[in-house]
C-alpha cells in the first residue's frame, strides 16, 4: 500500500503538518518558558528587594542576628532555595546553607556578569543578573544577584561606617527552585503533544476521507476504464463528479474511448469489405482456373484429333482401297468361287488396318491424358 498515490499523499501531508505543528509547538513552549522565567526573575528581584528592605534597619544597626533570622525565615518559604550574602572580595558572609566563610570564585557564573571586565560593573539590569543552571541532582535552579549599595545612611552610621567612595558593600544572592516552572512546562509540552496528536488524527482522518472521495475512487474508476478498454469493452463510460479536473480527465478518456470504438467499427467494416472482395476474387480465380483447365483440355483434344486424324488417314485409305477391290470382286451373284481366297485376304487386311486405326487412337489418348468420350 505504500506505493499507492493516496497513501503517499496522506503520509506526506500528515508529516508536513506534523513538522509545522511541531515547530509551532516548540516555539510556543520556548516562548512560554521565557515568559515564565521572566516572571520568576521579576519575582526573584522583588524578593531580593523585599529582603534588603526588611533587613535594612537590622544591617544599619549592625544587628546581624536579626538580619540572619529574617533571611532564614524568608528562605523557608516555598520556592526559595537559598539566600546568601558575600562581600565585594567574594567571601560568603551569610548563607542559609552551610557555606558561610567560604570564598567564591569571581570568574564563576554568579560573579562573571559584573567581573567580566577589568573594572567591575556597578549598575546591571535585572535579566543580566539572573542565571539558570542544574544542580547535582539534575534540578533546575534560578539564581539572582542583587548589589547592596552603600547608601548615605550606611556611610554616615557611627557603628560601622563605610567610606563614601565605596559604591557596593556586598551582593545578595537569592536562589529559587524552578520545579514548579518545569512542572508547568512539562504540562504545557504534554498538552502541546496531545493537541498535536489529536490534530494529526483529525487531519489524517479528514485527509483519508477526502483523498478516498476525490482522488482514490476516481483513479480506481479510471483504472477500471483502462482495463475495460484493454479488454476491448468499449461500451462502458466513466462517470466522475468529484472535481473539475477529474471530470475533464474522465471526459477526455470517454472521448478517446468513443473515438477508439468508432475506429474499431471502421476497421471491422473495412475487414468485412476486404473479406468480401477476397471471396469474390477467389471465386473469379476459381472460375478462370476452371476455364483454363477446360481450354487446356480442348487444346489437348484438338491436338489429339489432329494427330489421330493424320495417323489414322493411312489405315483408312487402305481400308477404302481394299473395300473398293472387294466391291469389284463381289458380283451380282456373290463372290466367285475362284476369288474367295482373294476376297478373304482383302478382308483380313481390312481387319488389320482397322485394328491399326484403333491402336493409333488408344496411343494418342494415353499420351495426352484425355479420355475420349
Amino acid at each position: 500500500m505504500r506505493n499507492q498515490l493516496a497513501v503517499q499523499l496522506i503520509v506526506s501531508i500528515t508529516l508536513l503538518i506534523a513538522l509545522a505543528e511541531g515547530v509551532t509547538g516548540y516555539i510556543t513552549v520556548r516562548t512560554q518558558e521565557r515568559q515564565l522565567l521572566g516572571h520568576m526573575v521579576l519575582g526573584a528581584d522583588q524578593l531580593a528587594r523585599s529582603i534588603t528592605s526588611a533587613t535594612w534597619h537590622a544591617m544599619l544597626a549592625d544587628d546581624r542576628q536579626a538580619a540572619s533570622e529574617m533571611m532564614r525565615t524568608i528562605a523557608t518559604k516555598q520556592g526559595v532555595d537559598w539566600i546568601r550574602i558575600f562581600n565585594k572580595e567574594g567571601r560568603i558572609m551569610f548563607s542559609t546553607r552551610p557555606e558561610a566563610g567560604r570564598m567564591v570564585d569571581k570568574n564563576a557564573e554568579a560573579c562573571f556578569v559584573c567581573h567580566a571586565r577589568e573594572r567591575p560593573l556597578v549598575r546591571v539590569d535585572v535579566p543580566s543578573r539572573a542565571r539558570t543552571f542544574r544542580d547535582g541532582a539534575g534540578h533546575r535552579r534560578l539564581g539572582l544577584i542583587t548589589p547592596i549599595y552603600n547608601e548615605p545612611a550606611c556611610s554616615a552610621a557611627p557603628c560601622h561606617a563605610h567610606p563614601a567612595g565605596v559604591t557596593i558593600l556586598g551582593i545578595l544572592d537569592v536562589g529559587l527552585d524552578l520545579a514548579s516552572v518545569d512542572a508547568e512546562l512539562a504540562t504545557l509540552k504534554l498538552r502541546a503533544a496531545g493537541m498535536l496528536l489529536a490534530e494529526l488524527v483529525l487531519v489524517s482522518g479528514f485527509l483519508a476521507l477526502f483523498v478516498r472521495r476525490f482522488v482514490h475512487r476516481p483513479i480506481q474508476q479510471l483504472i477500471e476504464g483502462t482495463r475495460a478498454v484493454s479488454a476491448m469493452d468499449l461500451d462502458r463510460p466513466i462517470e466522475i463528479t468529484s472535481s473539475r479536473e477529474m471530470v475533464e480527465l474522465a471526459g477526455s478518456f470517454n472521448l478517446m474511448r468513443e473515438r477508439l470504438q468508432l475506429a474499431l467499427a471502421e476497421i471491422n467494416a473495412s475487414r468485412q469489405q476486404l473479406e468480401t472482395r477476397v471471396r469474390e476474387r477467389t471465386a473469379q480465380l476459381e472460375t478462370a482456373q476452371r476455364r483454363l483447365i477446360h481450354a487446356d483440355r480442348l487444346a489437348s483434344l484438338g491436338q489429339l484429333a489432329a494427330s489421330v486424324a493424320h495417323e489414322i488417314n493411312n489405315p483408312l485409305s487402305g481400308v477404302l482401297t481394299l473395300s473398293a477391290l472387294m466391291q469389284r470382286i463381289l458380283g451380282a451373284d456373290g463372290i466367285p468361287r475362284e476369288r474367295i481366297p482373294e476376297f478373304r485376304a482383302y478382308l483380313q487386311e481390312v481387319a488389320g488396318e482397322t485394328a491399326r486405326a484403333g491402336r493409333i487412337v488408344n496411343r494418342g489418348t494415353s499420351e495426352t491424358g484425355v479420355t475420349a468420350r
